[in-house]
């Protein structure tokens, strides 16, 4: 008998819609399995009926809908296992190497398998159905289609039925697929048994909503709250005036400050910087764009009607920077069109004067114009939002605050019409004016244009307060109406020293907004939020809206927002959500899945100044595996392929690779099995391991050289150093065989400038190699300092000294040798801040003051 009949199914489905059914979009709900991008304590198991049996006489089935995240690196794991009182297991396998799903029974394939192509896996939700009747067959459905039977006799039907990871004894195992799982059935006969809709918004357990049972949920990520709140992935301070400017293609974040320019990648939330050769001057006022044609970022001086460009490599722009003190272009829109190859600057604010003027850049020719275009309704303003078709053809432009003839001082007043800019014509015309609402708001520079179904988001809020906060809103392109969706944002809105601007990222399948606030001591700090696509929506308001309405809904939605945040915030206190990676999606704007949230993390701070530049100077066509500093995989075209490695893997690359520089003998295969599969049978850590050696395979085959060859009994990594340079090799040839003097010392800055070795990775067996290296480091640059000649100038003994700081911050000799140094450059203020420092550090490391006084240290 086959339990999920036609019939069965139309049943089964209704009964799932009046569950499940709420105003969320569809895959928003559901639970989100950390996967191998997390360490093995932190993947995500789900256990239904907290562990206890759940005895299915007779015919039975067990119906789930699952969907994968794209673009991961590992897709191996359990989907689900059936374990009886006899040991007996049924589990159903994802094995990524082919590409299909496997049900075993035992230690057999039960030769019940499926396919499902990357549209239905990483965009749709799959149903998933196993079926056993009373003549000991059981058969596979997948979205309504049979897959086949199998006859299989069981001792006993009383299971315990694990998701994801398993920690029952005898059957441990963390190898789960990155996946989102929802409404699972359980039926006896075709009766309805047990539903878990896997709704909640937080906590460790999930209720049936049948008849109450619990079921258990470690490190859960709940799909809801991802499209509801905003999450804080970063905050930090840059020096000066700062800004920002967004590369979709890679999701990247980059920041310009005076001295360095900061990257925040999406995929692993990871802050990088690199710090420029030399500081620059930036006014208030000016702007970043980053161009998806050249891959280049851009600084925008409107004022000076000049673009420069940034060489990374160089660390340095392509021309020096002329900037005015105030610009007259304050809150401008942007956007840049790739069919002319041009950068289009629209209105902004200075000098009591609002613009509505249309400035050109052409990449091409690098010349600057005004350009005369067609129009009557677009009015002098700022703070207006503005987004773009795909190639930047056609631009809209929502609301703003100016004046009829731009004077500020001539009744100024706010704008909530949506205008349509014609590109290819030069014609900017209305289209509709948004319903005046009670308290008035302004918008974000940028919204995201979704040109599947004619809407945009957009962030607006109250400019008439310093304490604001940002609400996301669905517009229609075609009507005059909108949704709140989301949450607020806090945003510190001081007029000419704030920015906040919204982004969509297609790979990731989320919105990312980020906020500026320059501060008065002339720092700026930086926060980026995430939510996932598409947004649960809150309210609606259509056209014809009665007076007043406009203040109703504002303090509805910010109750909402104040309890519902209450709530959600004091049950996360209770049960924080464990963190995981996000997901690389490659995807149109319609969302197929949540994306994952990192921790939140630790309050506005300045960003550590010891990491002074994440991307060295590589020789050309060559990749590169970056040791110190931060861990950084590069091709020759200086790519990333860090996020290719999940933390298992990063962990068996490093092992291998440093046994292979530092100590030149490989590691053996009993060594990786204790440090890396302690807890599993010599033949599981084997087959782990060969699993992993192929994954690095692949890796190495985009890094275009490199192979892990067992010689002796031990593992190491064999490549040509031609094609692919590692920091630690010449670090290791230097400290160990090199001779004192200026081409080793040069060498040698080069490398551990960057940072100390494996900064922010922590391995119990990395410890002593990483005091090893700094021992090494720090005894080879003392000895440098002794061998330097006569000619050398201060400033090779304060390089030195800041070199010796990345190993050790409270090396009084390099303390000695800097400060001396710095005053022979005429910098005593300089060295009186950097003794300033050391005393703090000595304090707060030793409890107690440090006793040489600044005097002693220069003498």
């Amino acid at each position: 008998m086959n339990i999920c009949s036609h019939k069965a199914l139309i049943v089964f489905g209704a009964v799932i819609f009046f569950f499940a059914g709420n105003c969320l979009p569809v895959r928003s709900q559901g639970l989100v399995f950390s996967s191998f991008e997390q360490v093995q304590e932190k993947r995500t198991s789900l256990v239904l009926n907290g562990s206890e049996p759940l005895c299915l006489e007779g015919s039975f089935g067990l119906s789930f809908n699952f969907t994968f995240f794209p673009d991961r690196s590992v897709y191996y794991g359990y989907l689900v296992r059936l374990i009886n009182q006899h040991n007996e297991h049924i589990d159903l396998i994802y094995n990524h190497k082919d590409r299909k799903f496997n049900i075993v029974f035992g230690d057999v394939f039960a030769n019940l398998d499926f396919q499902l192509d990357s549209a239905l896996l990483y965009h749709r939700w799959n149903t998933c159905s196993l079926q056993y009747d009373d003549q000991q067959m059981l058969s596979l459905t997948v979205n309504g289609k049979q897959q086949g039977r199998k006859k299989i006799t069981l001792q006993d039907q009383c299971f315990r039925i694990f998701f994801g990871a398993c920690q029952l004894q005898h059957f441990k195992t963390t190898d789960v697929p990155p996946m989102q799982l929802k409404d699972v059935a359980l039926f006896r006969g075709k009766k309805l048994f047990a539903y878990w809709p896997l709704n909640e918004l937080s906590g460790k357990s999930a209720a049936d909503s049948l008849h109450g049972r619990q079921a258990t949920v470690n490190n859960p990520v709940w799909g809801t709250p991802l499209h509801q709140q905003w999450q804080l992935l970063q905050a930090f301070t840059v020096k000066g005036n700062g800004s920002y400017t967004f590369d979709p293609s890679e999701e990247e974040i980059h920041i310009v400050s005076v001295d360095s320019i900061y990257h925040f990648l999406l995929r692993d939330r990871g802050l990088r910087s690199e710090a420029l050769i030399r500081p620059v001057y930036l006014s208030a006022g000016f702007q970043s764009i980053w161009h998806p044609g050249s891959r280049t970022l851009y600084s925008i001086h409107i004022d000076q009607r000049e673009l420069s460009a940034y060489i990374p490599g160089a660390r340095n722009w392509d021309k020096p920077f002329d900037s005015v003190d105030i610009t007259q272009y304050w809150q401008t829109n942007k956007f840049i069109n790739t069919r002319e190859n041009a950068l289009y600057v629209l209105g902004g604010y200075g000098q009591l004067t609002y613009k509505n003027g249309v400035q050109r850049w052409s990449f091409d020719n690098r010349s600057w114009e005004n350009i005369p275009v067609q129009q009557a309704d677009y009015k002098p303003r700022y703070l207006s939002a503005l987004g773009t078709s795909h190639d930047g053809d056609t631009a809209y432009i929502l609301g703003g605050y100016g004046s009829e003839t731009g004077e500020q001082m001539l009744n100024p007043k706010y704008y909530y019409d949506l205008l349509q800019f014609d590109v290819k014509n030069k014609r900017i015309q209305k289209r509709f004016a948004l319903p005046e609402p009670a308290e008035p708001f302004v918008f974000a520079s940028s919204m995201v244009i979704d040109t599947t179904d004619h809407s945009y988001y957009a962030l607006m809020f109250p400019n008439d307060r310093f304490q604001s906060r940002l609400q996301l809103i669905k517009g229609s392109l075609l009507r005059p109406e909108y949704q709140l969706a989301g949450d607020t944002i806090p945003y510190a809105f001081l007029d000419n020293r704030s920015s906040a601007d919204l982004f969509y990222c297609p790979r990731t399948n989320q919105l990312i907004a980020v906020t500026q606030l320059i501060e008065r001591d002339k720092s700026t700090g930086i926060r980026i939020y995430s939510l996932a696509f598409p947004p649960g929506q809150l309210a609606l308001l259509p056209d014809g809206s009665k007076p007043g309405t406009g203040r109703k809904w504002w303090w509805i939605m910010a109750a909402i927002v104040v309890v519902a945040g209450a709530a959600y915030a004091l049950m996360r206190r209770r049960q924080p959500v464990t963190a995981t990676m996000p997901v690389p999606v490659a995807a149109a704007i319609t969302p197929p899945s949540v994306p994952i949230p990192a921790q939140d993390p630790a309050p506005l701070q300045e960003v550590p100044e010891t990491i002074t530049a994440a991307e060295p100077e590589l020789p050309d066509n060559k990749a590169a595996l970056l040791l110190f500093g931060e861990f950084q995989v590069l091709d020759k075209d200086q790519n990333s392929l860090t996020h290719l490695f999940s933390p298992l893997l990063r962990e068996m690359f490093l092992l291998i690779v440093i046994h292979t520089e530092w100590t030149g003998k490989g590691i053996s295969s009993e060594k990786l099995y204790e440090l890396l599969w302690h807890d599993k049978s010599e033949r599981d850590a084997r087959n782990n391991r060969s699993v992993n050696m192929a994954k690095l395979k692949g890796v190495l085959e985009k890094l275009g050289t490199g192979i892990i060859q067992r010689e002796e009994g031990r593992w190491k990594l064999q490549y040509d150093p031609a094609l692919l340079w590692i920091d630690l090799a010449d670090f290791s040839r230097l400290v160990k065989n090199g001779t004192p003097g200026n081409h080793r010392l040069t060498a040698l800055l080069k490398i551990v400038n960057e940072g100390t070795f494996l900064y922010r990775t922590e391995y119990s067996w990395l410890e002593d190699i990483k005091s090893d290296i700094s021992s090494k480091a720090l005894d080879v640059l003392l000895m440098e300092v002794n061998h330097l000649p006569v000619s050398a100038g201060p400033e090779t003994y304060v390089a030195i000294a800041n070199a010796v700081f990345v190993f050790d911050p409270i090396h009084e000799e390099a303390l000695r040798i800097k400060c001396k140094h710095l005053i022979q450059l005429g910098k005593l203020s300089l060295a009186h801040t950097v003794y300033e420092k050391f005393s703090k550090d000595y304090r707060h490391m030793y409890g107690e003051a440090f006793a040489i006084s600044f005097q002693e240290i220069i003498a």
